[in-house]
């Protein structure tokens, strides 16, 4: 276990002294073996946006989108000056056509292991949807087999081909403007009101939910020290609901970005992750993985390693 924790540790002291470039021009290699569990949390606000979640095995990233013209930029906020921001096309779609082409496995990982690219909405949802559409169909059909693909079929339902990039469409969601496409390169991102209602996963094949609303009252917690028995057992029902119905499942703005949280998060089958600090999380579950029990001194092993950081809430 000590030399494993020193190997980690070597590993992030030399992954936070990289100074890569920007972008598509970034090269920092994917891990060899993707790490689950993982979600980079606003992705594109690391150093490396893409290359450094992959870099660290992450499964999953978030990219915040907005429409100016025709053009889709990836920010948090909006800006005066939109020729500032990068292109959704330059800072994800290109590099993850490249990656999938390179490793030639149906995945972006030398595994085999699909990315899931969470694309958050934040200008007007149809239209920028719309436009989003446009340019995977555009990527999908002079590269095919990179985007999950789902065509209505004659029942209703639909039929699935898997691909090195599963596109699930987050924030402003146009709901019926989906529905009513009879070919997607994009899956919806479901809320806490939509399990249990018989929505069939290849539409809603994640749910999300800001943590606070489903943990709140009696069942609140701040994340520090131990789960509360009844938040465990709320969070363990939760969990059962949505994997009964074939589905993965994601909180945002959880009570610490931190072990103390990761843990219980883990230890419940939770598929996502959320986080924003990417070395600390795959850290973990890769230390979780060597166990089967876990170790009372994980976590002060692990502040060792990374700082006092892994205390920090997440941004919101």
């Amino acid at each position: 276990m000590k030399s494993l924790i020193r190997t980690l540790a070597v590993g992030a002291i030399a992954a936070s002294c990289y100074v890569g470039q920007a972008y598509a021009d970034t090269v920092r290699n994917p891990l060899a073996q993707s790490v689950p569990r993982t979600h980079a949390h606003n992705d594109y606000e690391n150093k490396n946006p893409l290359f450094d979640a992959l870099h660290n095995g992450f499964i999953s990233v978030e990219a915040d989108i907005w429409l100016y013209e025709t053009d889709l930029r990836v920010a948090h906020d909006p800006v005066a000056d939109p020729t500032i921001l990068p292109t959704m096309e330059d800072l994800y779609l290109t590099p993850l056509r490249d990656l999938a082409a390179k490793v030639n496995n149906g995945g972006i990982y030398a595994d085999g292991t699909p990315l899931l690219l969470l694309v958050d909405i934040k200008s007007e949802g149809v239209s920028t949807y719309e436009r989003l559409h446009q340019s995977l169909t555009s990527y999908a059909l002079s590269n095919p087999g990179l985007f999950t693909t789902y065509t209505k079929n004659a029942s209703g339902g639909y039929d699935t081909q898997k691909g090195a990039v599963n596109v699930i469409i987050s924030g402003n969601r146009p709901r019926d403007y989906m529905l009513s496409q009879d070919l997607r390169y994009a899956a919806y991102d479901g809320r806490q009101g939509d399990i249990g209602m018989g929505i069939a996963p290849e539409f809603i094949p994640l749910i999300s939910g800001n943590w606070n609303t489903f943990f709140n009252g009696d069942l609140a917690w701040d994340g520090l020290g131990i789960i509360p028995e009844d938040t465990k057992a709320a969070l363990d029902n939760i969990v059962a609901q949505v994997h009964s119905e074939n589905k993965i499942l994601r909180f945002w703005n959880l009570p610490q970005d931190a072990p103390s949280v990761w843990g219980p998060l883990f230890d419940a089958n939770v598929d996502l992750i959320n986080t924003d600090n990417l070395v600390g999380l795959s850290t973990y579950i890769q230390l979780r993985q060597t166990q089967a029990v876990p170790e009372p001194s994980l976590s002060i092993a692990l502040l060792g390693v990374l700082g006092t950081s892994l205390l920090l809430k997440r941004k919101a």
